[in-house]
């Protein structure tokens, strides 16, 4: 009698079995895998598979959409996610620094802008104006015709934050203004400043600004009048409110006092630390993130970039950064993870940095003979957008 022998081929095993296995494969070995046959190219190209292997990468999130241009209409972007495996490849060429330089805009005169990202829309304050283009995955990066614009300023908007439904701006003026961000509808006019509003930042329930004279003024949800006024005792340059929405940080220009970056209590109103010590006269704080409700980026004219940690010390930074040619650094941005992108004042210079390194990761020069500083910079997984005084760029990585 003839015994039927059984065997198992490999692709009878269960897909979640091979993305399992799969999934401890070198880069490598995936592309050879995938030149094997089409049943196992799909198989190789799948998230489950490329999610272990996207840990070690920089400025990949798998857990958030992109915008991509549908087949049926290229000028048409809708919201769907880009598999891992293709962010994988993005970010090689952000470590690498593979990239295109686009003019998006050109200023007919020369500014100091500010600019945000918030998911599909670039806010860019331009003069007394700001104003939201739609952010497209195709070369050019947004829509040329922008699709708000906030208006009421008598000055130029020196900062401005997006939050929820609504921006709030602060500007030469001493206004602070809340405009609703889709229909550009004007919402509230805030009084209380006697000096220019520096920056300013929101949360549900209170809106906060920083002024030139030396006050952090507070405003409730209810009220338009100014309900705390806090005595800073320096040029106010940055505002940033924690996730957690119950303190904020504070970065100052260390003239008059040399404790430039401060944690307040927003309910209380008061002082409840001090990050940093020894800061020689003029270092002032230009930017400032949080990253999580303990851990926040700070930079500014001391050419250094600092991540803080409150969990562990108050008074040594748990990263630094130096700036490698002794510049000021106007801005910065993270992905929360591994990648800080940071403007500085040499020449329309960007750096890009990864928190496991401690030298540059990569250097890129925004604008052709641009001797203008990078003022404002925003990313995204595909494009990082850069505000000159000249004008608006892009730097596509796909």
């Amino acid at each position: 009698m003839l015994e039927v022998e059984n065997k198992l081929a490999l692709l009878d095993l269960p897909y979640v079995v091979l993305y399992e296995i799969f999934s401890y494969l070198s880069i490598a070995d995936l592309g050879r895998l995938a030149q094997v046959c089409r049943s196992l190219r799909v198989i190789s190209g799948h998230d489950t598979v490329w999610r272990k292997t996207s840990e070690c990468f920089i400025n990949v999130h798998v857990d958030k959409y992109i915008a991509t241009s549908t087949r049926e209409n290229e000028n048409h972007e809708r919201y769907f996610a880009v598999s891992i495996k293709e962010q994988c490849h993005i970010s090689y060429n952000w470590t690498h620094g593979h990239c295109q330089d686009i003019t998006l805009k050109k200023f007919g005169v020369h500014l100091i802008p500010w600019i945000q990202l918030d998911d599909d829309l670039l806010y860019i304050a331009q003069g007394c104006v700001i104003k939201g283009h739609q952010v497209l995955l195709k070369k050019r990066g947004y829509m040329r015709q922008p699709r708000v614009n906030l208006t009421g300023h008598h000055r130029d908007v020196c900062r401005f934050a997006v939050h929820g439904d609504q921006v709030v701006a602060g500007g030469r003026d001493g206004v602070v203004l809340v405009w609703n961000k889709e229909t550009g509808e004007l919402l509230r006019n805030l009084s209380g400043c006697n000096d220019e509003a520096t920056c300013v930042d929101m949360t549900d329930d209170v809106i906060i600004a920083g002024t030139r004279d030396g006050y952090v003024n507070m405003w409730n949800k209810t009220s338009d009048e100014c309900t705390q006024s806090l005595a800073v005792q320096d040029r106010v340059w940055s505002i940033q409110i924690s996730p957690c929405q119950s303190y904020f940080a504070s970065g100052t220009s260390c003239i008059t006092n040399r404790q430039p970056l401060k944690l307040w209590d927003i309910q209380s109103g008061k002082m409840t630390g001090i990050l940093g010590q020894n800061y020689r006269k003029g270092a002032g704080i230009l930017d400032i993130q949080w990253e999580t409700p303990s851990t926040l980026l700070a930079c500014g004219y001391d050419s250094f970039i600092r991540l803080w940690d409150t969990r562990t010390s108050y008074q040594t930074p748990a990263l630094t950064f130096e700036e490698p040619d002794n510049y000021t650094f106007y801005c910065m941005q993270s992905d929360n993870k591994y990648l800080i992108a940071s403007g500085s004042s040499n020449c329309g210079m960007a750096r890009l940095w990864d928190k496991r390194r401690v030298n540059v990761m990569q250097n890129i020069y925004v604008g052709r003979n641009s001797w203008s500083p990078v003022y404002s910079l925003q990313f995204n997984t595909i494009h990082l957008y850069a505000a000159l005084s000249n004008g608006l760029h892009v730097l596509n990585f796909i």
